[in-house]
């Protein structure tokens, strides 16, 4: 079973800031998935209904993009992507599946307000 909450972001002195942020927490299979907003969630569903994963080589053209001039400076084993820094895990098929409907179900709340 999942546990799908928002949780308020403290600042490091551990009081909350003047402006309300919160993220979005996803607990599902042992693991705790953290979203900043929505598009960040909607990416990783994205990703968890693909069977087949990307590749985790990055263009240099879009490397740049991202990076910004000192790019050249940069080993490849700097550079890491957020899905590649997930327990793979999570990739088997059962667990993949139960992420993928954890993930679905807090979109769900979020589009209805009930987040």
């Amino acid at each position: 079973m999942a546990r799908i909450s928002r949780e308020p972001i403290k600042s490091e002195d551990g009081k909350q800031n003047l402006i309300p942020r919160s993220v979005i927490v996803v607990e599902v299979v042992s693991f705790t998935f953290r979203f900043a907003d929505v598009s960040q969630l909607q990416k990783c569903i994205a990703y968890y209904k693909t069977k087949t994963r990307p590749t985790s080589r990055i263009p240099a053209k879009e490397l740049a993009a991202e990076l910004g001039e000192d790019w050249r400076e940069l080993r490849g084993w700097e550079v890491e992507r957020w899905f590649e820094r997930l327990p793979m895990y999570l990739l088997e098929e059962p667990k993949r599946q139960k992420v993928l409907k954890a993930l679905e179900k807090a979109e769900n709340l979020l589009e209805s307000g009930k987040l």
